[in-house]
């Protein structure tokens, strides 16, 4: 008499049950990465949408806050901004902080940042940021 195994058949331990769990988590949390808005920015009247991202940051930064940079970087290109003096992001106390210098000194156009969403997959945090248009 032969046994013929088949998948999904007879009793798991706890090892396999936690194997199949966890895998069809990982699978489900990185099914929207990147996330969608990466490729279609949301549209509203009145706000202006950016997206950065950062893979993993393995020096004294933050990958949230260099993504945001980014995405800051995005909005004063838009905006005919010249940051190259200086532009940085960071999130802080659930709050955005901008500094924004141009040639002719201090730029507070990118002030009112927003925060919309951060996702963080496979290594990359993404950042999606909204500023009111003027």
């Amino acid at each position: 008499m032969s046994r013929v195994a088949v998948a999904g058949s007879g009793r798991r331990g706890p090892l396999g049950a936690w194997l199949i769990l966890s895998s069809l988590l990982w699978t489900a949390g990185c099914s929207a990465c990147p996330p969608t808005w990466v490729h279609e920015l949301p549209v509203a009247d009145g706000w202006r949408y950016a997206s950065g991202s950062a893979a993993a940051v393995f020096v004294d930064a933050d990958a949230r806050n260099l993504a945001l940079t980014r995405a800051a970087r995005v909005l004063a290109d838009e905006l005919g901004l010249d940051v190259e003096a200086r532009l940085a992001v960071v999130f802080v106390d659930e709050r955005l902080f901008v500094e924004a210098v141009g040639v002719d000194g201090p730029l507070h156009d990118l002030d009112d940042l927003e925060l919309v969403d951060v996702v963080v997959c496979k290594r990359r945090t993404w950042v999606l940021v909204r500023l009111a248009r003027p």
